[in-house]
């Protein structure tokens, strides 16, 4: 992978849950908060995405080598702290990226005990874990009323996101 496709992939990513959160924010908070049917195994809505919060926060720090904690949907009372967080984390991705330096992009990604190696493929396993969770917050917002659109890559891309 050449480095400068991974800013981006963490661009694409904040463009998709950005789309997704937008679509939260015309449900009822109780729809957003309540038990999800069937549930894909995080109980909510907010539990998936926050979940895929998360995941994105918990394993940049992995890859900075910085302490992290586990971040708790009762920690987010409606989508709009939910997505004030979210902004935090897609600000700190974007900073880890421009940083990055493109000969370190194949280096070990201080996750091998998880079996992810380096840093590309670490990035990779993130991106593709938050395009799974948004697929199912995705699928409930749509049975909920609110889809968020089309979340696809190449959508991104025509909207300008690429450059």
């Amino acid at each position: 992978m050449v480095a400068i496709d991974i800013p981006t992939l963490v661009r694409y990513n904040a463009w998709a849950n950005g789309r997704l959160l937008d679509a939260c924010e015309q449900l009822a908070n109780e729809a957003f908060v309540r038990d999800a049917e069937p549930d894909p195994g995080w109980g909510s809505l907010r539990g998936i995405l926050v979940h895929a919060l998360d995941a994105e926060y918990g394993w940049r720090c992995v890859l900075q080598e910085e302490e992290d904690t586990i971040i708790d949907p009762s920690d987010f009372a409606d989508v709009a702290a939910l997505k004030a967080r979210w902004a935090i984390e897609h600000a700190a991705w974007e900073d880890y990226v421009d940083h990055l330096e493109r000969e370190n992009v194949d280096l070990e990604g201080g996750a091998e005990e998880a079996g992810v190696g380096t840093i590309w493929q670490t990035i990779l396993h993130v991106m593709i874990h938050s395009v799974q969770h948004r697929s199912e917050a995705a699928a409930i917002l749509t049975g909920l009323g609110h889809s968020p659109g089309e979340l696809d890559f190449g959508v991104f891309l025509k909207e300008g996101g690429g450059a």
